[in-house]
């Protein structure tokens, strides 16, 4: 008997039974697993390094470890069982990401990722959403701080101006110390990212787009700051639960006044990946750059710099109707804690909707404000 249900599409929702985070010890994943910890929940631990593994399991009080690599899809698939909940911090995910992707829909499991890539959010929801609701599973991909605070504070925005609004637009920043220093999966992923497109919602529809294809300022902070445009999960989620919306539009505020050079080099790569052979040949150039080895910035990095997410809503005549803020934590610590809860969420029977969802879709509007607060991002 299932002791707790939703019902989505019609179909009920059953409690999830365990939590795998695979690719647990990379810089993402063993931070997740702390995070994870710290909630009280006990994920098996999977991943290629059994070393690793077992440094990681005894430092969290020995959780359960298992053996996967991508290389090998059936040891993927063969970490998850029906209702599983399979978190996925294996990166790039444009080149690694498709084996855990297929493990928890062909599995029927719940699955959620850690990717900011444009290319592989499309995938996700176009090729596997359809399957995914068929077998009676969520689909969250970007769940960390691409592209969750932006749901969040564009849902809040919009709740207060519908149904009025008709375009929403996300911008996305790093406050504090004068420092933007990344990790190298989210290196390797920005890489991956001028590869394949994304898509944004532009008048109604959602059209491909690769990223920095234009730039706008957002009021952070006192001074007016420069953003790029991006495709990401707010143009799939947003117009289905707000079905008034002509325009998404998501802007990362990362690169400053940089971005206008960035928008002219997208610009240039965009018209020449209509040039045969441009595409392959980039492709080549990528994959021979190095992978990522686990690094990323470290607790000083973490703790002097935050993240500042605003979000504001337009009619049709381009009349700005509200903004909401959300301010707090660096985008990383926030990663690390957002996936711990969405896990723990769905592993409690929480989830509201199946197929390939946004967090909005996944877990209500109020929830996710809470649920951002306490991964370290509050309501401003």
């Amino acid at each position: 008997m299932v002791p707790y249900h939703l019902y989505s599409f019609g179909r009920e929702i059953p409690m999830s039974k365990k939590i795998i985070l695979f690719g647990a010890t990379g810089y993402t994943g063993r931070n997740t697993a702390e995070a994870m910890a710290e909630r009280g929940l006990k994920p098996v631990l999977a991943g290629r390094n059994r070393e690793k593994l077992k440094e990681l399991s005894d430092r969290l009080g020995g959780l359960e470890t298992a053996i996967a690599d991508v290389k090998d899809p059936a040891s993927v698939a063969g970490l998850v069982g029906k209702q599983d909940i399979l978190v996925s911090t294996v990166g790039p995910f444009t080149a690694y990401g498709e084996a855990a992707l297929e493990a928890a829909v062909s599995r029927g499991a719940h699955y959620i990722d850690s990717t900011g890539e444009p290319g592989f959010i499309r995938k996700v929801f176009e090729d596997y959403g359809t399957r995914a609701a068929a077998a009676g599973v969520a689909l969250i991909s970007a769940c960390g701080y691409d592209y969750v605070p932006g749901n969040c504070a564009a849902g809040i925005a919009l709740k207060k101006a519908e149904p009025k609004a008709a375009r929403v637009d996300v911008g996305y920043y790093i406050t504090g110390k004068d420092m933007m220093e990344t990790s190298q999966g989210t290196a390797a992923s920005l890489r991956y990212s001028i590869l394949e497109p994304g898509k944004i919602w532009r008048a109604g529809t959602l059209v491909k787009s690769y990223g920095a294809a234009g730039v706008r300022t957002f009021a952070i902070g006192g001074r007016e700051r420069a953003a790029i445009l991006l495709p990401s999960t707010e143009s799939f989620s947003l117009p289905r639960i707000f079905p008034n919306l002509k325009d998404v539009n998501v802007y990362m505020g990362w690169f400053g006044n940089k971005s206008y050079a960035l928008r002219r080099l997208a610009a240039i790569n965009t018209a020449l990946m209509a040039v045969p052979g441009y595409g392959a040949l980039l492709r080549g150039m990528v994959s021979l750059l190095p992978e990522s080895k686990g690094k990323g910035p470290g607790s000083y990095v973490r703790s002097a710099t935050g993240s500042h997410v605003v979000a504001e809503a337009f009619d049709a005549e381009g009349r700005l109707l509200s903004r909401a803020e959300l301010r707090g934590s660096n985008g990383y610590v926030f990663t690390f804690k957002i996936l711990a809860w969405a896990a723990d969420m769905a592993a409690r029977g929480k989830l509201k909707k199946t197929g390939a969802v946004g967090p909005i879709e996944a877990f209500g509007l109020e929830e996710l404000i809470k649920g951002c607060g306490e991964a370290g991002l509050a309501v401003k």
